[in-house]
Formats: C-alpha cells, sequence, structure tokens
C-alpha cells in the first residue's frame, strides 16, 4: 500500500535523517545544504494517543513550522483516508493548527496514524494511536486495533500494541495488591497509617516483604531513572482538581512517561486543558486530574518506558452534605459559626475562605464532632474584612455560604439626668462594640475636650462629664456613632453659694514679689468683702481685689515686710482666713564662687539676690572696691557683678560682697604665661617652606627666637610673625644651612624644635625604554627639587650632548633623547645627582617588515585554471631568527606533493600545483621573530567547468499537448557565471537514443516541450555550461503527457449569510488542480439528517468561488459541499459547510444583567453575571459571552475568551499584580454581539488585604564563617504587595548585600562574607494594611589565630602563672576567649585547667616539684580552637643521689612577717553572660585570713561567688556575670601582727 507523502526522495537527491528536538518525530533532508533563510519541515506539537469511546468525535491535531510552509497529509496503517465522511482534514488558520476529525468514530478506525509534512528540502512524520473503547455487546477485552493473524509475524511486530498493566485485583485471604504499590510510593512515617487502612497488623513481616520489593522495584527503576525523590501522593486542591507530584531525573531525557489508572493507560495533555494533565517544572512532575467525578477514584501509577516509579490510590468518599452551611449575621468583634451535617462519616474537611484554604489558629476554630458527621468553623472576633464566601469541600462535594458581619449598636444610651449648679454632672452610653468611636452633641452642635467637658472612653462605655456646672450648660446631649444615636436632657438647678474646696490658703513671698490670694466660690453671681488684720481691704495702688466668675483675688504687687498679716474673705455669713509672710533679701544660690583666669583676659564675679531692690558693696581684701577704668561694678535687677578688664597679677585675692548684714566670698586666681603648644621637630625637603609655631595662653606677650644660641634676625628668607597669642618662624626655600635647633623664649618659658633639611631624591627614577630600530628614544627621571643639576652616563661612560644626543632639563625633570636609535645605542644608562644615581636599560627591537612593492603584488588575487600552478613570493626584512608559516583557510601548509615552500633570508615563496576548485580560498604569511609578528593576505581563483544542475525539477505543467517543468542552477558554477543551459530529449519506451533539444538562455530556469504525445512518458537531460566547459547532467524523471488527473477536493464551503429565501456560499480553489486549468465547480446540498446529495447549480458549472443558493425551504437545515472540474473531469468532493438553516438573521441579544466581581487575587478575577432578558423583536437570546478587559493606562479592550462561553461565570487570568483594569462583558448569538455591559469604576487586581506577617520558623542568630555566602531566607503573608526594606544596625544595608525579593518571602544573599558584616540586620515588610520586622543577628568570623608565645614565671612557691601574647584576631571577635592545657611528667596526658579566660595570665596551682610540666594555649571562638601556643618546659626531674645526712647547728629563727600582696588583682572587663576569675597572691606568717568584699560588702558567705585559697594563691570566680556585678572588689588580708588590703574594678561591657 501506498501512503500519501512516504515517497522515497527523487533519484540524484539525498535522503539524510535526523531527529526532531520533539521526541517520536523524525525528519529526511533532501539536499545536503539548504539554502539562508529556509529550513525542513518539523512539528512544534506533535499529535498525541487517542484513547475514546465508540460514537463519538475523535481527533488529531499538530502544529508545524518550516519555511517554505509544509504540505500536511495525513495517513493510517490499514488502510486509505479516502472517505470524507469518516475523515475529516482541515486547517484552523487562527491557531494556526492542522486536524484530523472522525465524527462518530467505530472500532474498525482503531489503528496508528501517522503526519506527514514536507516541502522542497524535507520531510517530517510522526505517528499517533487511536484506541477505541466498544460498548454494549460488541465490548471486548482489547481497546486497541484488531490482532492480526499469528502467522503474520511480521505484522505483530509492527503493530501498535496498547500499554496496558495488569489488572490488581485482590484474591480472597490475601492481601490487596494495591498495598504493595502504595506503600512502594510511601515515606517511613506513613508505614503505619497505610498498613492500618489495608488491614496489616504484622509489621515485622511487612517490612521484611517490603525490603525485598523495594530492592527489585529500584533495580528497574535504575535503568531509566538518575534521581527519585519528593514523592507526593494524591490529594484534592481547593479549585477542586486533585494533584500529585514527584521530582525525577532521567537518565534518557526522550523516554517515555505512561500515567495508568487501575492498570488502563491515560492519556494527558501538557497545556493543562485535558482531564489528565502534565505540568512539567525543572525536575518536578506534577500530574493533575480535572472536573474530579467518583469514578475518578483508583490506583494510578507513573511509569517511565517499563518501570513503574511511583503509586498513590486516590479514595473518593462517596460523601454529600446533609445540611449545608448556610448565611452567618455576626456583629463586630463577635464570633461567627459555620456548621454542616454529611450523610456518613468524614474525617476532615477542607474549609475555604475567600479562596484561601483556612487552618486552625488564633483566627479560625475548625471543630469535628466525636461521629466525624458534624463539622463547624469558627470565625473569631469578626471584623469587616473578614465578610465574604466561605466553602466548605469533602471530598470532591462543596458547599458554600456568606458571612455578613454588621456594625455597632447601643446596649444602654443616654438617660435625663438633673445637676446641682457649680457641681458635677455625668451623661454615659454603652454600645455592642468596644473599638468604636462616636461624637457628642450638645443641641445640636458637636463638643470637644476645649468646650470645657470631659470626654471619657473605657472599653465600649462611653461618658461625658461637665465639672462645675452652670445654668448655660443645661440643655439636650446626644451621642451618634455609625448613623446611631442616643439623646438625653441635663436640667442644672441652684443650691446657693459655697466654697469649693479649702477656701484661702497660707502664702509665702520674698520681698519686692507678687502675692496672690485667691478661692473659688460655688457660684458666680455672688459678692464678698476682703479683711486685713480685722480691717476692711480696698484697691489701692499696690493692692488689688479681682473677681473672674466664681472665682475671687486679692493681689500685692511688690510686697514689704508691713503686708505681712492675716487675711479674711466673707460672703454670706461664711469665712475664710489665710496668713501672707513676706521674707528679707537673701542669696540665691551659693553666692559667689572661686574663679581663675589668664594673663590680660577679662574676670567676672557675680550673684542673684532674692529681690532687685536691694543694694550692695563689694570688698577685695577687706577693702571696699570703687569702680574706674578697669573695673566695673554693674547691678542687672537683682544681679550684681564685678568686671575686672585685662586682668594682672596683683588683681589676685579674696572678694567679697555684703547686703543687710549678709555676705558671700570668692578667690580670683591670676595664671601666668605658659605655653599652650609648644615647637614641634619638622622635617623638610629642599627648596621647600618651612614653618615653626607655637602658642601661649597670653595674646600680648612678646617672645624672643634662637638658632643654635643666637638670636633670630628676619631677612628676606626668614620671617618672625605674631597672631595674637600663635608665634611663627618661617622660613621660605630651605636650604642645608637652615638645618639645626631652634629656641622660642616668653616670660621665661623656653621651647625648642630642630629642623631637618633632606637632600634632594629621586621622584621619578629612570625606567628600562624599548624602542624600534630607526626610531627615537628618550630616558627621563624626576628629582624632588627643581634648582640641582645631574650627569647623565652610558655603561660609565659620561654622555655628552651632538646633533644625535639632546639633554633635556625641564624644572626638576631631566630627559636624555636619542635621535634614530641603532643597534650600538643599546646599553645601560644612568642619570647622577649629589651622590645619589638612578639607571635604566635601552632595548633596541628589530621587528619584521615587508617590502612596499612586494606587498602590494602579493595581495593581489592569483587565478589559475584546475591542473595549473599557482605561486607567491614576498620580500621582507627584520632581526634572526625569523619564523615564516604560510596558512591556507586557517590551516598550515607543511611542505608535500603538492606544496613547495621556498625562504632565504630575505624573500619567501609558496608554489601550489595541481590546484582544484576545492582549493579556492585565502592565502596568509606569517613572519614572526622576538620583536613582533607580521601578516600579509592574498587569494586564490580556481576556474573549472560547472556542477550539475540541482533537484528537484519541479514539474508546471503536464497536459496533451505539452510538457512544461523548471530546475535549479548548479551549487558550483565554477568560478565564472553559467551562460547557457544544453537540454536533451528521450521517449520512454522508443528509440534510445537522445534527441538534442538545443541551447537555453540563463534566466528563466524552465522549458516547455510542445512536441509530446498524449499518454508517451519523457525524460530529459540538462547540463551547465560556463566559459571553461560544459557540466555533468541532471537528469529528469520520467514525465507523462496527457493523462486524466483530476482535481483535488477544494475546501469546505462557509455560509457567508442566510436568509429565509436564499444562503450564500464561498469556497477555496482545491491546492491540487490536476495540473491543468480548473473550469468550474458544482455545488450539492442535503438536508439535515438526508444521505441524499442533490445538485444546486442546473445551469451549468460555476466559474466563481461564490454562489447564492435560492432554492430554499424557510425553516429548513441545509448542509453544501463542492466539486471542482477541469479537462479530465469532476474531482472529489469538498468536506461538507456546517449545517444552515434557511431564516432571516437573529437580533443581537441586549447587555448583561447583575455583573459582579465575585473573588480576585493578584492574578485572576472571577465574574458572574446574569443572562439578558428577550424582547421579542428587538433583542433575542444570548448563546454565549465575550470577556474583554482593558488596563487603565491602554485604550484598547483585549478580548480574554476566542470563542463564545455559554456559562454565566469566567475566571480572568495572567493579570499583573496591583494593576487597574476595566472589565466588560458583551451577550452574543447568530445575530451578532450586544451592547458590553461593564463597571463603574476599574479593578485592581490583589486579594482582600492581609496585614504583614511572617510565617515558619526562623532563626534569629547566625554564625558564619568568613569567606563562606551569607544566604538568610525568610516567609511573610501579606496583600496586598509589601514594600520590604532591609536595615543592618538601624541603616540601609550596602550595595555588597543582594536582596531578593517575591510575593511570599525575602531572601538577603552576601556570597562572600566579611568580618564587617557582622551586625543586627532588620526587614521590615510594610503595607497599606500594617508593618512588621524581624532582626536577625549575624556574626561572621574565622578559625582563631593561635596566641603569641608562651611565657612561665613562678612568684609563689607550689604555682606557676602562665603569660602569652594574644591572639590577633582578638580585637576582631569580642567573644573570643583561651584555654589554658598541662601536662606533667608522670601521668602523660593533657587536662584543662582554665577555660573562658579574657585575659592573657593564668596562675596554675598543685605544681609540685621534681615533675616536668607543659603547658598549651588556645584561643577560642564560635568557629573552634585555634592551634596551640606551647609553652617551654617547667621545672626538672628529680635526680636520686646518694643521700646523706648533715647536721647544721640549730639556730632560732623568726620566720614571723606581717600580711603584704606579692600580686594584686587586675582591672577586668567582660561581656555579660560570661565567666570572670580574679586572683592575687599574699604571705604572711602566721598565715593571713582573707576577705572579698563587692562595694564593702563580705563575699565570704555567698554562695553566687568560688572563693579558694590555696598556698598564698586567693582566687575567687563568679560564674554568669550581669549588671550588678559591676563595682569595686576588694582583698583583706588580716593576721594578728597586721592588716594589708588589695582592690580592682569589674566593668560589665554592653
Amino acid at each position: 500500500m501506498k501512503i500519501p507523502g512516504a515517497t522515497a526522495p527523487p533519484p540524484g537527491q539525498v535522503a539524510i535523517k535526523r531527529r526532531s528536538r520533539v521526541p517520536g518525530v523524525m525528519i529526511t533532508q533532501f539536499v545536503e545544504e539548504i539554502p539562508e533563510g529556509m529550513t525542513t519541515p518539523d512539528f512544534t506539537r506533535k499529535p498525541i494517543a487517542l484513547t475514546i469511546q465508540e460514537g463519538k468525535l475523535a481527533f488529531f491535531k499538530s502544529k508545524v513550522s518550516g519555511v517554505p510552509t509544509p504540505n500536511i497529509t495525513w495517513a493510517r496503517n490499514k488502510g486509505p483516508l479516502e472517505d470524507p465522511v469518516k475523515y475529516i482534514s482541515r486547517y484552523d488558520e487562527i491557531m494556526d493548527e492542522y486536524f484530523l476529525e472522525m465524527p462518530n468514530v467505530t472500532a474498525e478506525q482503531a489503528d496508528t496514524y501517522k503526519c506527514f509534512a514536507a516541502n522542497e528540502y524535507g520531510r517530517a512524520v510522526c505517528t499517533a494511536t487511536l484506541n477505541v473503547i466498544e460498548v454494549g455487546f460488541k465490548k471486548k477485552a482489547t481497546t486497541g486495533p484488531k490482532r492480526a493473524a499469528p502467522e503474520d509475524f511480521r505484522k505483530m511486530l509492527k503493530r501498535n500494541v496498547v500499554r496496558t498493566k495488569p489488572q490488581l485485583k485482590k484474591k480472597e485471604g490475601e492481601i490487596d495488591p494495591k498495598f504493595w504499590e502504595v506503600l512502594l510510593s510511601s515515606p517511613k512515617k506513613d508505614y503505619e497509617k497505610v498498613c492500618m487502612e489495608y488491614g496489616i497488623t504484622d509489621f515485622r513481616w511487612m517490612l521484611k516483604q517490603l525490603n525485598l520489593k523495594k530492592k527489585e522495584r529500584e533495580e528497574e527503576q535504575a535503568k531509566v531513572v538518575e534521581k527519585l525523590e519528593n514523592l507526593k501522593h494524591i490529594e484534592v486542591k481547593t479549585d477542586g482538581s486533585a494533584q500529585f507530584e514527584l521530582d525525577m531525573e532521567l537518565k534518557n531525557p526522550n523516554s517515555q512517561i505512561f500515567l495508568f489508572k487501575d492498570g488502563v493507560m491515560l492519556p494527558y495533555s501538557d497545556d493543562g486543558t485535558g482531564k489528565h494533565n502534565l505540568n512539567k517544572i525543572g525536575r518536578k512532575y506534577i500530574f493533575s486530574i480535572n472536573d474530579l467525578m467518583p469514578d475518578d477514584a483508583g490506583l494510578y501509577q507513573v511509569d517511565v518506558e517499563d518501570a513503574n516509579c511511583f503509586s498513590t490510590d486516590f479514595k473518593i468518599i462517596p460523601v454529600e452534605f446533609v445540611v449545608k452551611i448556610q448565611e452567618v449575621k455576626a456583629k463586630e468583634r463577635e464570633d461567627a459559626v459555620f456548621e454542616c451535617v454529611l450523610s456518613q462519616p468524614f474525617p476532615k474537611i477542607v474549609w475555604i475562605g475567600k479562596n484561601i484554604p483556612l487552618e486552625q489558629g488564633d483566627k479560625f476554630d475548625i471543630i469535628v464532632s466525636e461521629d466525624h458527621l458534624i463539622h463547624s468553623l469558627r470565625v473569631k472576633d469578626c471584623a469587616q474584612v473578614d465578610k465574604g464566601v466561605y466553602t466548605a469541600m469533602a471530598g470532591i462535594a462543596s458547599c458554600n455560604a456568606w458571612l455578613i458581619v454588621e456594625g455597632v449598636q447601643f446596649l444602654s444610651g443616654l438617660t435625663d439626668t438633673n445637676g446641682s449648679l457649680w457641681e458635677t454632672a455625668e451623661l454615659s452610653c454603652k454600645l455592642s462594640h468596644e473599638n468604636c468611636e462616636g461624637v457628642w452633641l450638645k443641641d445640636g452642635k458637636p463638643l470637644t475636650d476645649e468646650d470645657g467637658v470631659k470626654i471619657i472612653k473605657d472599653g465600649a462605655c462611653h461618658k461625658l462629664v461637665i465639672d462645675s456646672c452652670k445654668k448655660d450648660d443645661a440643655g439636650v446631649y446626644s451621642f451618634e456613632v455609625d448613623g446611631h444615636k442616643s439623646e438625653a436632657k441635663l436640667t442644672v438647678s441652684d443650691s446657693g453659694a459655697q466654697f469649693v474646696g479649702c477656701g484661702l490658703s497660707d502664702v509665702e513671698v520674698n520681698l519686692d514679689e507678687t502675692a496672690e490670694l485667691s478661692l473659688t466660690l460655688i457660684s458666680a453671681n455672688i459678692e464678698g468683702v476682703w479683711y486685713k488684720d480685722g480691717k476692711q481691704v480696698t484697691t489701692t495702688g499696690r493692692m488689688r481685689i479681682i473677681k473672674e466668675g466664681a472665682c475671687h483675688k486679692l493681689v500685692i504687687d511688690c510686697c514689704r515686710k508691713d503686708d505681712g498679716a492675716v487675711y479674711r474673705f466673707e460672703v454670706d455669713g461664711q469665712k475664710s482666713e489665710a496668713k501672707l509672710i513676706v521674707q528679707g533679701a537673701q542669696f540665691v544660690g551659693c553666692g559667689l564662687s572661686d574663679i581663675e583666669v589668664k594673663f590680660d583676659e577679662t574676670a567676672e564675679l557675680s550673684l542673684t539676690l532674692s529681690s532687685p531692690n536691694v543694694e550692695g558693696v563689694w570688698y577685695k581684701d577687706g577693702k571696699e572696691i570703687l569702680p574706674d577704668d578697669r573695673v566695673k561694678i554693674i547691678k542687672e535687677g537683682a544681679c550684681h557683678k564685678l568686671v575686672i578688664d585685662n586682668c594682672k597679677k596683683d588683681d589676685a585675692g579674696v572678694y567679697c560682697f555684703e547686703v543687710d548684714g549678709h555676705k558671700s566670698e570668692g578667690s580670683l586666681t591670676v595664671q601666668g604665661a605658659q605655653f599652650s603648644i609648644g615647637l614641634s621637630d619638622v622635617d623638610v625637603k629642599l627648596d621647600t617652606k618651612a614653618e615653626l609655631l607655637c602658642e601661649v595662653n597670653c595674646p600680648n606677650i612678646e617672645g624672643v627666637w634662637y638658632k643654635e644660641g643666637k638670636q633670630i634676625t628676619p631677612d628676606d628668607s626668614v620671617k618672625i610673625i605674631t597672631d595674637g597669642a600663635c608665634h611663627k618662624l618661617v622660613i621660605d626655600c630651605c636650604r642645608k644651612d637652615h638645618a639645626g635647633v631652634y629656641r622660642f623664649e616668653v616670660d621665661g618659658r623656653i621651647s625648642e624644635a630642630t629642623l631637618t633639611v633632606q637632600p634632594v631624591q629621586f621622584i621619578l627614577g629612570v625606567a628600562d625604554v624599548q624602542v624600534k630600530i630607526c626610531e627615537p628614544a628618550e630616558l627621563s627621571c624626576k628629582l624632588s627639587s627643581p634648582n640641582c643639576e645631574g650627569v647623565w652616563y652610558k655603561d660609565g661612560f659620561q654622555v655628552l650632548p651632538d646633533d644625535k644626543v639632546k639633554i633635556i632639563k625641564e624644572g626638576a625633570c631631566h630627559k636624555l633623547v636619542i635621535d634614530n636609535c641603532k643597534k650600538d645605542d643599546a646599553g645601560v644608562y644612568c642619570f647622577e645627582v649629589d651622590g645619589r644615581i638612578s639607571e635604566g636599560s635601552l632595548i633596541v627591537q628589530n621587528p619584521p617588515t615587508f617590502n612596499v612593492d612586494s606587498l602590494r603584488e602579493f595581495s593581489k588575487p592569483v587565478i589559475v585554471r584546475a591542473g595549473e600552478t599557482a605561486e607567491w613570493k614576498l620580500a621582507f626584512s627584520g632581526g634572526d631568527p625569523m619564523k615564516i608559516t604560510w596558512i591556507k583557510e586557517d590551516e598550515e601548509l607543511l611542505e608535500g606533493l603538492n606544496v613547495k615552500i621556498e625562504q632565504t633570508d630575505i624573500k619567501a615563496g609558496l608554489c601550489l600545483t595541481n590546484c582544484q576548485r576545492k582549493n579556492c580560498g585565502e592565502v596568509k604569511i606569517k613572519i614572526k621573530n622576538d620583536y613582533g609578528t607580521l601578516e600579509a593576505t592574498s587569494r586564490l581563483i580556481v576556474l573549472d567547468k560547472p556542477s550539475p544542475p540541482q533537484r528537484p525539477v519541479e514539474i508546471v505543467e503536464s497536459s496533451l499537448t505539452a510538457i512544461e517543468f523548471k530546475w535549479k542552477p548548479p551549487k558550483d558554477d565554477g568560478g565564472c557565471p553559467v551562460t547557457r543551459y544544453i537540454l536533451e530529449r528521450q521517449q520512454v519506451g522508443g528509440s534510445k537514443t537522445w534527441t538534442n533539444v538545443g541551447e537555453l538562455p540563463n534566466d528563466p530556469l524552465k522549458y516547455r516541450d510542445t512536441n509530446v504525445k498524449p499518454g508517451k512518458r519523457y525524460c530529459y537531460h540538462i547540463r551547465a555550461k560556463n566559459e571553461e566547459g560544459v557540466s555533468d547532467m541532471l537528469e529528469t524523471e520520467d514525465i507523462q503527457a496527457g493523462i486524466l488527473c483530476y482535481p483535488g477536493p477544494p475546501s469546505a464551503p462557509k455560509v457567508v449569510s442566510a436568509f429565509k429565501d436564499c444562503i450564500n456560499l464561498a469556497w477555496s480553489p482545491p491546492v491540487n488542480t490536476g495540473g491543468t486549468e480548473i473550469w468550474g465547480y458544482n455545488v450539492e446540498r442535503r438536508k439535515k439528517g438526508s444521505n441524499f446529495w442533490s445538485p444546486v447549480n442546473l445551469d451549468g458549472p460555476i466559474k466563481d468561488t461564490t454562489f447564492a443558493v435560492k432554492d430554499v425551504i424557510e425553516g429548513a437545515a441545509y448542509e453544501f459541499r463542492v466539486s471542482a472540474m477541469n479537462i479530465s473531469g469532476v474531482g472529489e468532493p469538498s468536506p461538507p459547510s456546517v449545517i444552515v438553516i434557511a431564516r432571516d438573521p437573529k437580533k443581537p441579544p441586549g447587555k448583561v444583567i447583575d455583573l459582579k466581581l465575585t473573588d480576585s487575587s493578584y492574578v485572576t478575577f472571577s465574574l458572574a453575571w446574569t443572562k439578558p432578558k428577550e424582547v421579542e423583536g428587538v433583542e433575542d437570546e444570548a448563546k454565549g459571552y465575550f470577556v474583554e478587559i482593558r488596563p487603565n493606562e491602554s485604550p484598547e479592550w483585549a478580548r480574554c475568551n476566542i470563542n463564545p462561553i455559554i456559562p454565566t461565570s469566567f475566571n480572568v487570568i495572567g493579570l499583573k499584580a496591583m494593576g487597574m483594569y476595566w472589565v466588560r462583558v458583551i451577550a452574543t448569538n447568530d445575530g451578532g454581539e450586544g451592547e458590553p455591559q461593564g463597571f463603574d469604576n476599574y479593578i485592581i487586581a490583589m486579594p482582600p488585604p492581609v496585614r504583614p506577617r511572617f510565617t515558619g520558623k526562623t532563626k534569629s542568630f547566625m554564625v558564619v564563617r568568613k569567606g563562606n555566602t551569607i544566604r538568610f531566607n525568610i516567609n511573610f503573608e501579606a496583600s496586598p504587595l509589601p514594600d520590604i526594606y532591609w536595615l543592618k544596625d538601624s541603616v540601609p544595608v550596602s550595595k555588597r548585600v543582594t536582596i531578593t525579593n517575591s510575593d511570599r518571602g525575602s531572601q538577603l544573599l552576601i556570597p562572600t562574607s566579611e568580618r564587617s558584616d557582622t551586625g543586627i540586620f532588620t526587614i521590615i515588610v510594610k503595607n497599606m494594611v500594617g508593618q512588621e520586622t524581624f532582626s536577625v543577628e549575624i556574626r561572621v568570623t574565622d578559625d582563631p589565630k593561635p596566641p603569641g608565645p608562651v611565657e612561665l614565671e613562678q612568684n609563689v612557691p607550689g604555682t606557676v602563672t602562665v603569660t602569652w601574647t594574644p591572639s590577633p584576631d582578638e580585637k576582631k571577635d569580642d567573644r573570643l576567649h583561651y584555654i589554658v592545657s598541662k601536662r606533667d611528667s608522670v601521668k602523660r596526658t593533657w587536662r584543662m585547667v582554665a577555660d573562658r579566660l579574657f585575659n592573657h595570665k593564668f596562675t596554675v596551682i598543685n605544681i609540685l616539684p621534681g615533675r616536668e610540666y607543659n603547658f598549651r594555649v588556645f584561643a577560642k571562638n564560635d568557629m573552634g580552637l585555634s592551634e596551640p601556643a606551647v609553652s617551654p618546659t617547667w621545672g626538672t626531674t628529680r635526680r636520686k643521689d646518694k643521700f646523706i645526712l648533715d647536721m647544721p647547728d640549730i639556730k632560732g629563727l623568726d620566720l614571723q612577717c606581717p600580711p603584704s600582696f606579692l600580686l594584686p588583682l587586675k582591672i577586668r572587663t567582660a561581656p555579660p553572660g560570661y565567666e570572670c576569675y580574679m586572683s592575687c597572691a599574699v604571705r604572711g606568717d602566721p598565715k593571713p585570713h582573707i576577705t572579698w568584699y563587692h562595694n564593702n560588702v563580705s563575699l565570704n558567705t555567698n554562695t553566687n561567688y568560688l572563693i579558694t585559697n590555696v598556698c598564698g594563691v586567693c582566687t575567687m570566680l563568679i560564674l554568669k556575670i550581669g549588671p550588678k556585678d559591676s563595682g569595686e572588689y576588694s582583698v583583706i588580708a588580716d593576721s594578728p601582727l597586721g592588716r594589708a588590703a588589695c582592690s580592682t574594678k569589674l566593668t560589665v561591657r554592653e
């Protein structure tokens, strides 16, 4: 059987097989090289295998690419696709997809189908299998194509077999086979759960069997899978779909992946539109099942090739909602409860609030009854943001209801109140919520605290308090909140005059101050009388009686002593008395203070009295002071001053101020002249400026300058400058003789300094110079002084200037210039000045160069004929040794059969013999020596005859009278253009001789042969000709003339318009015209449900591709098809058109009703609406809907769905987070589209607002090794998307820190950490709802460096003091401390004797004589221990000598001595939380008693301190330091002979 598109390539063409990037696609390339811009066909989306029920519509679809556009054909293995009823091939222009449709598919159509895509450069082919499930009595066990006969073994091998797995059926008394499949894919923590589900109780047997099966399974998987992990079993998602996933790395990326359900293979899609879908993200494979139904339950398995990789059991409990959740209304701050009842027990249902899964927590409380039938959701502390739709999901069943949150209400309102005059009145009410604010009003006007009232809010209780009620406070008061209002009336009654409080109070004032006595009555309309010592008081010059409402005051200005008395106020027979006490003049503060001033400065003594109207007298050393030009006595109110200008030494003394018998004294001290800044040594360079400076404390004192004991006189170069208290000696352009010791004397005081003048130095020395031969060379240096001369030398001989050599001096820069350098100019040059030398080398280079004329000839291309010889020659010069390389087309040419290379000292040559076309290209010569490289390029052109013309030969026409064909030019024109083409012809089956047709011009490349006989076949030879000769021939395929070739089917006719009496059709011409012109078209029709086609165009063929069918019956449904006609006859009919009804067009529908937004997120909108109403004759019924959106910043509307949707809801996806969009919905039907219905305002793509909060567990402290990466991740929840800020120690992070933010978290990254990165990093997450912060302390450190050398010292017998140099890291790391360990010569093991030491000394006790000791000191930080610092060996091994007893004369010795400290306490500083160790050494005989004190409090009985005294070494250990441990610590040693003390301070570092 011949399959369309599967023929071999024409003779003379290649057939290169290669695989496509799309698995399962094979590409055959017809030409060796594809022209630029052209490509072979390929599938961007291939047809997928399909399993479908009998009687339904089956279709394959594919998407192809290629230039030029490929031609698509379909085929099947077991029969043709010629039946246009069973097989419909079409192309969707909008989606750019090719379809093969099979309506009412039958079991006989189950087969393997192929899709071919072909153009002139190649062909692509792929296959897809159709499996048909038989229904009814025809249902068989097999679901694929029928089996071939057993004897036809080859066909059985080629047959596509439907992949199935053996059914896992449970036999009675055996374990369910599903158990092992599920258990093999489960983690260990789920083993118990799976065993309980399948009733397995013998766990030991189960684990043994499982290990065996797991080993077998892993061996199978290892053949196809590199890595398999993160297996997640199937679960139902909130969107109603089920999903399971796994991480898998395949050994072969092209391996096939199969999905099975209960052993039957399931087809799946990768675009998310099918029932079963696969979404691959990197190594993660996510399988999903949409539109869940009860029959979706079963065992799902994933196989790679033949190896099972994952199994999961999907169980759907057939549960229904007996009682669904109902709408709930709750008040703010109250709890709302949703409750539902299920038809059978269900352990846990899923609660969803506004498309977000809800979990047990502070906000939500999920409750399940003991029988698992009643499920409740409690929403705690309801707020307005909590209102919305809540959903309960149990398996695949769900129900939803609204939560409505109501506002505030009055629990108790205001009540009428009767208050007394001048008393306090209070009005109060209570609301249903505590967090509500309201407004108080009086007679309809708002009240505030500024109106003399107090507004108090105590939880839900609101109060209005009015102190000292007046008549005008009476009125109607109200409280309003959230539109609710409560009113009450306040009445104020008069109860007579009374004192408010205790009346008058005693007053004490100073002399000349103002005194005020006051009291308040309960009424403002009452008058009273004031009395002083029983006599009535009236208003006078200093006394004022003031009445301010109910307040009565008696004010006495500038009080005198006689104003002191008893004052009384009488009103309505009631009295109130008080005393006024007037004190005399006194000193305010401490009076005069001792002062000290400098010479010639101003001194000021001052004090303040209690009264400004008192005079006093100033005294110095007992004598009264009178003012003069320098001494001024100033009185400013109560302040008295004595000012002395330009103080002298005799102004010093004791000054006194006396007033009213009171005295105040103070001392004045006048300092003499002193150096505030002395002279400093100065070091300057030659010819620079020097300045010596000092400053005295007196600005008007002159001094004298000396050099080497001789007074300095200023001149042109030496200047003496006095600027106030500053004295300068300035020396311009210093010389060597200016160096010396300088002195400045003033007021008997001397300051000295040394001036050093440095000799000349090289700022820039002579550097090595490299120049090419015959070029100029320049050597230069720069000195520190421009006034110095030097000498140039070459190889030890002085260089003198001449015509070739120039010596140049430009300021401090010295140059040696040599023109036209030769080889003998090379050498070592030096420059000498003042005994200093700088030298450099001059190197003269000789790189290769080409002769200009020879290079010009070499660059011209060399043109030869095939078989001739090509030669190149090129002259050059340069220093030896020379290396010459010839290169052709980037490959080095070596001496060989056809290559000859010639070379001399001045010329190079190349000769290529027997040149061919393949030798054409670029020829390059490369010359290299020690000083450089040079290249030159030429080109070789070889002329020859052209190659044969190229295939394919395209047949333009093959009719009864003519054959026309065209071909392609040769791939290689032989180096010169093709001028003519020579053609020969032979009739196939006739004479075997070839007839010369003639020579044809170069353009066009085609030939029309009219001398043909109908039905005969002809073959042609085509040769190309140029100036060099004639190419080989291209032989065409046999071309037959004059056969019957019918045209192909046109496209399916499209209905342009339809009316009750006319239907207008249009179609496209057929792709295959049969090789001749199309004469016309026939149109046929049939009624719906009929198989009889009747012609329409009875008057003859239709010349155009449009036609109006007028013979129709109103209301009848028709199908139409078209067939084309050429010289051979009528071709195959086209596929039928869509069914069209003969009736007038419908009216467009109206606007949709009740358009609303049901939900939103950052990327989606959920819309719902009601179907528009029908209005007869105006608006017809809507058949579908279009949803359009428009970004706020764009004027263009974009349609979300290409085809109309039928449901009255839609989810808009792919939105930009926080974007503003306009949305509208358009209803449509056969009559067109109706008016759009949109929202009044734009919609923002965002979910309901959520205050930022951090999720998950996050560390608050990190230690990172220096140089490692710091990576800190933190997750949060927030809506809308928050602003994120990172701070380091309260300052924004630097550019070294990389911050990566997402909508769910943030990452801080420092690729290479440094110690300076240590600090506290704070993240601030902020949005419109609120903000949240989190801080983490990151410490960057490294392995500590070891301490320095260790030294040993013995201050007290039996002890050794170990001291060491601190580690270099101590200053960088405040947590670094030290560990000391020891080893003796007996035990030979290391033992730690001290830990957590923050000083550099430790005294080791219990040192026994006769043993050798070694000590090691480690530095330790958060990273670990350093290398140890090892001490020298301490002590000597005891040698046992012969024992000789020598009894000396015994003399009485007195060893008693009082206590004394050999080693005192040291000052300590330590961080909080660490240990602190203090020690000292004490001696005394008899042994003294030791007592420790902290801030003079004994510590000997305090258990928080570890105190020891061993052999005179007193130690104290504080286990954990805190701020309270700061202060002074002391040790007291007591004995009968005396007492000694030692103290120190401990500072706790914050």
